[in-house]
């Protein structure tokens, strides 16, 4: 379901819509320059790396972008302990 929400690209705050999953998601928001040169945009509190980008259509109106869910080191479980 896509739902109207504000995004964080290189510390400028954007109004997009957003389809929300799991660990990837999609982002269409208004054409901007530069806008192949971004590798990590901010969904809220989270770090999200871009997959891919399209300029739909190629008239420099919106901008689609399929995001990846970027894990968070500090949760990581320790596997290495095992129970002898």
């Amino acid at each position: 379901m896509w739902i109207e929400k504000e995004v964080t690209l290189d510390k400028k705050k954007v109004d997009a819509k957003v389809n929300l999953g799991s660990d990837q998601s999609e982002v269409e928001l208004p054409f901007f320059e530069n806008w192949d040169d971004l590798g990590v945009i901010k969904i809220g509190n989270d770090k999200w790396s871009i997959s891919s980008a399209t300029n739909v259509g190629g008239r420099d109106e919106t901008i689609l972008m399929t995001v990846k869910k970027e894990k968070n080191d500090v949760y990581k479980s320790d596997k290495s302990r095992k129970d002898t």
